[in-house]
């Protein structure tokens, strides 16, 4: 039910609206109130909370369209409706830009207000819709964000650096995600702690960087290290390395883990080495000094096999880039390898798995091959993170396989067909709950309807509707199969808000009614037989 405001100081206008309402619109729309100025209208949605305002343009006082303007500022969910005795293009145009609805001329008939309504529903529907998924891209940032940052702190320790120009311009996203400036500087903390205890005394370093610092930190690497990177405001260059900005900001943020871990600086107990400031894109040779100046202070130089995995990693990345899927799955699989070799399972190795996943799957969905909601689903890396719990190398293993070869599949898929063909696939995934066509379809991608037809007939074999009704059909025997589903709920989660329409076009393409299908898959029958 919408809460409706009407606003009018004519008391036969709001007499008439109050009675349409009664008698024609109480199963969808509830009046809450009324008003008789603007400075009423503004006081009573303070209180009542409508979400239609039906408002008067002229009135003492406040007229309509500055009470519009004042409640519009306030916030909220609202859709207004103008009423005005008058057709004035003047007054249209204005309401326009300040987005109301719709308007209607006094005095009011049944079907213009039944429109009105419908647009301003419409519009709250819509709005409502776009908070919602705007709150989901906002939770599924921030749970991304912990394999984004991996992937930063693995980019960034290559020497071929962040791609910066064209489709594959990583930096920028990397940028966007993490709120990057032009500069920084690479480092490593160790921790050799007394009681053994690596991990309380990472986090512990990782809650001070956190909360009184703008730097952001690695994994914890081979039980010892883990990575940081101080971004600095001010422009600087490698030839620019004693730039008093950048050295005021690293020596701000050296004092802060000095204060906080004097104890554990003093003793040994960690330890930090850091690099030169350099520009994001030749962040690499940042970290390669703090690597030198950290094996320069360790006992040993264990870095060999560091410059190894490095090296692996640089292949995947590489290949991924290069769209070569093939190879990027061989160089996983030494990654993978390394899980066969006995001693426990190092948490380095599954952060740098989940970033080469993530990378994959961004690359797909940057490039239109990944749908959106595909590409969320994937990037829910929860039940292997499960599996690595739980110390199952080899189901984690088998996992990662499978994830990664429904990404070289679709990468396989899109090589055999046009861009545009691509994204009208992709536009039917992402849309085929709803009443799409041809021609919208077309209007998206950017071409003619004729001319998506032509190439879908060439390269499918078969044009737009055959293969939005194929795909609503896969959905459908998907959804069939589950227990206690009702036919009527399969065909609108299809796409088909008419059940009997559905049911008779699924008939006539697999030879069973819905109810027949979803009662051989219980029994066991091949059903697609």
């Amino acid at each position: 039910m919408k809460r409706v405001l009407i606003v009018d100081d004519e008391i036969p206008i709001v007499n008439g609206l109050l009675l349409l309402f009664r008698r024609y619109f109480q199963s969808g729309y509830t009046v809450v109130g009324t008003a008789r100025s603007g400075r009423e209208a503004i006081e009573k949605c303070k209180t009542l909370a409508p979400e239609i305002i039906l408002m008067d343009v002229q009135m003492p006082g406040i007229t309509g369209l500055e009470a519009i303007r004042e409640l519009s500022q306030e916030g909220g969910a609202k859709a207004f409706i103008l009423v005005t005795a008058y057709e004035r293009f003047d007054i249209a145009r204005e309401a326009l830009s300040m987005g109301v609805c719709d308007y209607l001329l006094k005095p009011v008939s049944r079907e213009r207000l039944e429109v009105a309504l419908s647009t301003a529903s419409s519009y709250l529907d819509r709005l409502q819709l776009l908070n919602e998924r705007e709150l989901e891209f906002k939770d599924y940032q921030q749970r991304l964000l912990p394999f984004v940052k991996t992937a930063f702190f693995v980019k960034a320790r290559q020497r071929e650096g962040f791609q910066t120009g064209g489709p594959d311009n990583d930096l920028g996203v990397f940028r966007e995600m993490l709120q990057l400036p032009e500069t920084g500087i690479m480092g490593i903390a160790s921790f050799s702690p007394p009681d053994g205890n690596v991990s309380a005394a990472y986090e512990h370093f990782c809650s001070v960087v956190q909360y009184k610092t703008v730097a952001l930190t690695g994994p914890l690497e081979d039980m010892r290290y883990c990575a940081w990177f101080l971004p600095l405001k001010n422009e600087v260059s490698a030839l620019a390395a004693a730039n008093a900005g950048a050295a005021e900001e690293s020596a701000e943020f050296l004092a802060v883990l000095q204060a906080a871990f004097s104890a554990q600086l003093a003793t040994g107990e960690m330890q930090l080495s850091y690099g030169q400031p350099e520009k994001l894109e030749t962040l690499g040779r940042s970290w390669d000094t703090a690597l030198r100046l950290f094996a320069k202070g360790s006992p040993s130089n264990e870095w060999s096999e560091e410059n190894a995995v490095s090296a692996l990693d640089s292949q995947f990345y590489d290949e991924i880039i290069e769209g070569r899927f093939a190879m990027a799955g061989q160089a996983l699989e030494r990654m993978l390898l390394s899980l066969d070799q006995p001693g426990p399972m190092q948490r380095d190795t599954f952060f740098r798995i989940i970033a080469a996943l993530s990378f994959s799957a961004s690359k797909l969905a940057g490039g239109g091959v990944l749908p959106e909601k595909v590409y969320r689903e994937f990037m829910d890396f929860s039940d292997i993170e499960r599996l690595w719990a739980d110390g199952a190398r080899q189901l984690f293993a088998s996992d990662v396989r499978t994830r990664f070869q429904i990404l070289q599949e679709r990468a396989a898929a899109a090589g055999a067909h046009s861009p545009f063909v691509v994204r009208a696939l992709q536009y039917i995934e992402n849309h085929y709950q709803e009443p799409i066509t041809l021609e919208s379809a077309a209007e998206t991608i950017g071409i003619s309807a004729g001319h998506l037809t032509r190439l879908m007939s060439d390269e499918l074999k078969r044009g737009f509707a055959r293969t939005l009704i194929e795909y609503r059909m896969q959905k459908a025997k998907e959804l069939l199969k589950k227990p206690n589903v009702s036919i009527r709920e399969v065909s609108r989660l299809c796409g088909y808000p008419d059940a009997n329409y559905f049911a008779r076009l699924f008939r006539r393409l697999t030879g069973h009614t819905p109810r027949e299908y979803a009662a051989r898959t219980v029994k066991g029958e091949n059903t697609d037989a």
